[in-house]
């Protein structure tokens, strides 16, 4: 059971990382996706987590333009993810995939309406996000080593899932290899990566 993992991460025994598939905030959507999670008890949850392993990095994929999403229903979503504050979020547009049960659903949504909420949502999780690493900035991580480059190295922290997440990019640091791990300081941070110096 995943709480079990916790305490664990907390003791330094596993990663501090969860990868946890919400897909939505909405209750209707969630029923209307099979989902048994409830949203409320996913924020608990979250919240409990933390408590145990302040450091923990979270991450999830929500789906917006599922069939019968109303605004109120994106609404609901967005609201969630402020709540959660969540450190990394991918997105995906509903797409129809041959033989889903989903694809005989009523209220199926616009694709300039699924693409309009998307960017509304992404918006929402970029301002999370830079908010989340800015408060990085003038601390020491650890960073893995992913490649070398003549101008320096790139590489990722314990938050960093690879070729998902961020990057943390190395400018000027050179004698590394990929496979290395160094200890640095966070010198200026974006929406996804950071730098280091």
């Amino acid at each position: 059971h995943v709480d079990n993992l916790i305490p664990l991460m907390a003791e330094g025994k596993i990663l501090p990382y969860l990868d946890v598939p919400l897909q939505h905030g909405s209750p209707a959507i969630l029923k209307q996706m099979q989902r048994p999670a409830a949203a409320e008890k996913a924020l608990t949850r979250i919240a409990t987590w933390r408590d145990i392993c302040p450091d923990i990095t979270l991450r999830s994929t929500f789906i917006v333009g599922f069939p019968g999403e109303t605004e109120d229903d994106f609404e609901i979503l967005l609201d969630f993810v402020r709540a959660a504050q969540l450190d990394r979020v991918g997105c995906f547009r509903y797409s129809p995939v041959k033989g889903a049960r989903a694809n005989l659903l009523p209220g199926h949504v616009a694709e300039d309406i699924k693409q309009e909420r998307w960017d509304r949502f992404m918006a929402l999780q970029q301002q999370i996000s830079a908010a989340k690493l800015q408060r990085k900035v003038g601390k020491t991580i650890e960073i893995l080593i992913d490649e070398t480059v003549a101008s320096g190295a790139v590489g990722r922290s314990s938050a960093d899932a690879p070729e998902i997440d961020g990057k943390v990019y190395l400018p000027g640091i050179t004698g590394l290899s990929p496979g290395d791990l160094v200890e640095a300081d966070v010198t200026a941070s974006d929406e996804y990566d950071l730098w280091v110096g």
